[in-house]
């Protein structure tokens, strides 16, 4: 999602409370999912710098293992890519986080939900929402908190639409 930094950045906290209830949206043909697998943090970072998240790998990767370093022998369940059939290249992905201390009663987030710019407006961020959820509840999280921002208007608006809440 298009970040714009002409609005003004407030942190926007969003909630979905029941995991077990969420609108199933199937990828589109030719493509598929795949989680994570040691070897994939260029490819999480890549996705994140087209997307307007980085300034550069170095940066990425700070990030990456910053953040998921504390669970990171449980990405190969809770991080997911789309990974597009044709070029086996991966285009999208999102994140079943594990909270170190639980924020607002909950003990998990959607985190780091992308799909690079070539790739936005083919109804994926749908399917992934979709999926990122379903993992969620297949973990046991009943419920889910999410950070976004006002500098991503249409990532806000695609939550909401999908049935998040402001918190």
């Amino acid at each position: 999602v298009v970040i714009d930094n002409k609005i003004k950045y407030y942190e926007l906290l969003m909630k979905y409370d029941d995991t077990s209830n969420y609108k199933k949206y199937p990828l589109p043909d030719n493509y598929h999912f795949e989680y994570y697998q040691e070897g994939d943090e260029l490819a999480w970072v890549n996705i994140h710098l087209e997307s307007g998240e980085f300034t550069g790998i170095n940066q990425g990767l700070e990030w990456f293992h910053q953040f998921y370093d504390s669970f990171i022998n449980e990405l190969n369940k809770r991080c997911i890519f789309i990974v597009d059939n044709k070029t086996n290249e991966k285009i999208g992905t999102a994140t079943v986080s594990l909270l170190k201390e639980k924020e607002y009663d909950y003990d998990a987030a959607i985190d780091w939900l992308a799909i690079k710019k070539t790739y936005q407006g083919k109804g994926l961020s749908k399917s992934l929402i979709s999926k990122i959820i379903e993992i969620a509840n297949n973990l046991g999280h009943k419920k889910l908190i999410l950070h976004t921002q006002t500098t991503s208007p249409l990532a806000a608006k695609i939550y909401l639409d999908y049935g998040f809440d402001i918190l």
